[in-house]
């Protein structure tokens, strides 16, 4: 089980992405604007933030930026509908359009377990 923000616009897109991952184990926080983020970040620690397909690529990035001061370790999938994704910097990218709701699941479990291999791994 992890900790998952989920950053979007659409509600119905966000109640079902919230409802698909918690049936997967995950607890899931929602958040609308940068302003939710920020406080989310201030209050909780997340394994993964899911960026909705809603947001335009300026939000994404301002909403990636806060994640990276404050959400220290939390991995980044950023969800679009286009053949590019917007967001370079993102840890994983997942078309939604083509893809069925176990892909959801199985992009954040992915981001999980690289989240645990790279702290197992011993300093240098």
């Amino acid at each position: 089980m992890a900790d998952v923000l989920c950053v979007g616009l659409n509600d119905a897109a966000m109640l079902t992405r919230r409802l698909i991952l918690e049936k997967a184990g995950h607890a899931v926080t929602q958040a609308r604007d940068l302003r939710r983020v920020k406080e989310a970040c201030e209050n909780d620690s997340f394994s993964v933030v899911i960026l909705g397909q809603a947001l335009n690529a300026s939000e994404k990035k301002r909403v990636t930026d806060v994640v990276l001061r404050s959400c220290k370790g939390a991995k980044i999938l950023e969800l679009h509908t286009s053949v590019a994704p917007d967001l370079a910097q993102a840890n994983a990218h997942l078309q939604i359009s083509i893809s069925e709701p176990e892909s959801l699941v199985e992009a954040v479990n992915g981001l999980i377990k690289r989240r645990r291999k790279a702290r197992a791994r011993p300093a240098s």
